[in-house]
């Protein structure tokens, strides 16, 4: 029980440090985003530069952006205004420390036009410059003795609080990692172009141990006398779910399926929507609709879609590097929305096995945008490197107009629910036809899923839907039964024929 008390309060302490360490990144993300987007609201502008209302314009971003505090406009390397006014004195352009992988330079301990104003840290791009406090960077709740710090890829520090060996900091920041050593606890998180750092001392979380103590050894003393029933009765017991997603994630206990998306003119099969299937040791298969909701609910969501991505690579990296007109549809969640990793693993999926960003479709329900601001920054990124986005069951979810005005992407898939009312007389079955409409005025694909009867596929080919699945066609097949599928209903090539390598 005493071992038990440490390694919870440890568990703890590296829980809490890593919850900061990635509090530190958001704010670095929002910072950054902000500066983006200042540089692209005045990359258009027409106004004569340093003209009261070019100046007026920078003005109202400063006072509408949360991080930005000034801006200021370089005239040939010399700043010629900021928002504050027209700047008289000479001031030179100071290059740039740090470049991020989009493009904006980072320019450490710039004094801002303001007589007397602290170092700040400048962001560039073109002729403007933005200067943002670095403490904006660390602004985490925190317990005072905790040590935050946010470091650029050469390893400087844009912002730090306390202070902490610079051994030890220099050591996180080549190798983020967790961890405790005999006198920290530590806890450090890399994204793209930042590593952020959070530790505090041991005595820190002792009284997180002595709490655990004053609870747990009582209770030590008391089931001791049980262990012995206890342990038979646990083994007779099954794990709860979350565990069990836990055990097969280690054990890698899930499999894929492929259902084959449809050209409605041709019949010819033009991709597949990976689905995740679950099989037990027993043999006994887990249905997706229980233990998806739960591994999204407990943060498994993200290694089953490391686990995704590893078996569409070892499925169908050949068939997809040899046949470019064919592409793979991969469900991502809400959680994979959140950070760059998802990108970083379709990076080596399509670099191993030479497939073109392309034939991969990145199908996120509407569920994905409930935290929309870091949804639609990783939305970009994947459109920029060549990835197509499905918006997937649409009209079930919630803001549906509201995320095709926000949202870019190159499918819509139309839920089944809407499908089945093709034919059938209900509220719902004008709705399709809406959403067909929208979606050919939007210029983006339409996929219907859920396709089960002929009258529905006719009806979807004359009023002009593209593709189509379900079990009309075919339901979701192990790999080497979809090969074969492919084989015998013949994959459409750019040129319009049915062909298919099977080496």
């Amino acid at each position: 029980m005493l071992w038990i008390t440490w390694s919870l309060a440890v568990s703890d302490e590296k829980a809490l440090l890593t919850t900061i360490a990635e509090r530190v990144l958001t704010r670095a993300n929002r910072a950054t985003g902000d500066a983006q987007r200042t540089f692209e609201a005045l990359a258009d502008t027409r106004l004569a530069p340093c003209s009261p209302a070019h100046i007026e314009q920078m003005r109202q971003l400063v006072f509408n952006t949360r991080s930005v505090e000034e801006i200021g406009f370089f005239d040939n390397g010399r700043l010629a205004c900021t928002s504050w006014g027209v700047i008289e004195k000479p001031i030179l352009f100071k290059p740039p420390d740090f470049t991020t992988s989009k493009g904006l330079g980072i320019t450490l301990n710039v004094h801002p036009a303001l007589p007397g104003g602290a170092a700040k840290l400048a962001f560039s791009s073109g002729n403007y410059n933005v200067l943002i406090d670095p403490v904006r960077f660390i602004d985490v709740v925190a317990e005072p003795q905790v040590f935050m710090g946010l470091t650029m890829a050469d390893g400087r520090f844009i912002a730090r609080s306390n202070e902490a060996p610079d051994e030890l900091i220099e050591s996180l920041s080549r190798t983020p990692r967790v961890g405790v050593d005999r006198e920290f606890a530590f806890s450090a998180v890399r994204v793209a172009d930042w590593t952020a750092i959070a530790l505090e001392r041991r005595p820190g979380f002792f009284s997180s141990l002595r709490r655990e103590q004053l609870i747990l050894l009582p209770i030590g003393l008391l089931i001791a006398g049980l262990m012995v029933s206890m342990v038979v009765w646990q083994s007779r017991q099954r794990l709860s779910l979350r565990s069990e997603i836990a055990t097969a994630i280690r054990n890698r206990e899930f499999e894929m399926h492929y259902q084959p998306i449809i050209d409605v003119a041709t019949g010819h099969c033009v991709g597949a929507e990976a689905l995740v299937r679950w099989r037990r040791p027993d043999g006994s298969w887990v249905r997706p609709d229980l233990f998806i909701p739960v591994a999204e609910d407990t943060g498994l969501i993200g290694d089953i879609t490391a686990i995704v991505i590893e078996h569409v690579g070892r499925d169908l990296g050949t068939i997809l590097a040899r046949n470019p007109s064919l592409h793979v549809a991969i469900n991502l969640a809400p959680a994979d929305l959140k950070t760059d990793i998802v990108l970083t693993r379709l990076d080596a999926l399509t670099a191993r096995h030479a497939i073109a960003p392309a034939q991969v479709w990145l199908e996120v329900t509407e569920r994905g945008f409930i935290d929309y601001g870091a949804a639609r920054d990783i939305i970009a990124e994947a459109r920029a490197k060549g990835y197509r986005l499905s918006i997937d069951d649409f009209g079930t979810g919630y803001s549906s107009l509201t995320h095709l005005q926000q949202i870019a992407f190159d499918a819509l898939k139309i839920d089944k629910s809407f499908v089945d009312t093709i034919g059938v007389p209900s509220a719902k079955s004008a709705v399709i036809f809406h959403i067909i409409e929208m979606a050919k005025a939007l210029g983006v694909s339409i996929i219907a899923e859920g396709v089960e009867h002929q009258v529905q596929a006719d009806y979807l080919r004359a009023n002009g839907v593209g593709l189509a699945q379900g079990w009309l066609y075919a339901r979701a097949l192990p790999p080497e039964e979809f090969v074969s599928y492919l084989a015998d209903i013949g994959v459409a090539t750019p040129a319009g024929d049915a062909t298919i390598n099977n080496t």
